[in-house]
């Protein structure tokens, strides 16, 4: 399995050398691409000027921001690569939490964590059995795709799997969404719609549930 991060766990003073891993095979859909539709060629994309009314190369593309109060803010690639970024290839614990503390919304991608350096295996062994016995999580900070993420550290069988989280400013407010009034729902009802469940649940198999789209 190839590593897609490599790094360093830091937990009170001692690092261990680690590598994130993909949980999940990416299974996409067959690669579709624009084409004409009277002979099927190749469709191109231009960078278009609106102001010039002309196409530019890409070396004269930047990106910009449209700030509230008016004014259009506009960075380059070297604006971009001075912004701070901390610890790039470090995983930082923060603290250590119960584990149902955080509401579920705000996870996110997960990944296999292993070690990689079989000296410090110890070290692993012994954060992992601590979270596993405290029955924790550890929360800690990681910086991916030159984003800074929260995190939580977990324990999956025999190993840490990391898992990405959003912050809690960033769930949106499901306002206007939940059903409206006073809804009385009678206990024969109740009854009729867990026996449903119970029907629809005979034999299921996720194993066997399969993109038919795809």
């Amino acid at each position: 399995m190839k590593a897609i991060w490599k790094g360093t766990l830091s937990f009170g003073g001692i690092d261990i050398p680690v590598a994130l891993y993909r949980t999940t095979e990416e299974h996409g859909d067959p690669d579709l691409h624009q084409v004409g539709a009277r002979d099927g060629s190749s469709v191109r994309h231009k960078r278009w000027c609106a102001e010039e009314d002309g196409e530019i190369e890409y070396r004269e593309v930047a990106k910009g921001h449209q700030h509230p109060d008016g004014p259009k803010i506009v960075l380059d690639d070297r604006d971009l690569a001075s912004l701070p970024l901390p610890d790039k290839r470090r995983i930082n614990v923060l603290a250590a939490v119960d584990g149902g503390s955080i509401d579920p919304m705000l996870f996110g991608q997960a990944y296999y964590v292993g070690g990689t350096d079989p000296t410090t295996d110890r070290w692993y062994v012994l954060f992992r059995d601590a979270l596993r016995e405290s029955g924790r999580v550890a929360v800690t900070r990681i910086t991916l795709d030159a984003r800074e993420s929260l995190a939580v550290l977990r324990v999956h069988d025999d190993l840490l799997v990391l898992q990405t989280m959003s912050r809690p400013g960033e769930i949106r407010r499901p306002t206007g969404i939940a059903p409206r009034g006073e809804i009385t729902v009678r206990p024969e009802e109740l009854k009729m719609a867990m026996h449903l469940m119970d029907i629809l649940s005979v034999g299921f198999d996720l194993d066997e549930v399969h993109d038919d789209h795809r």
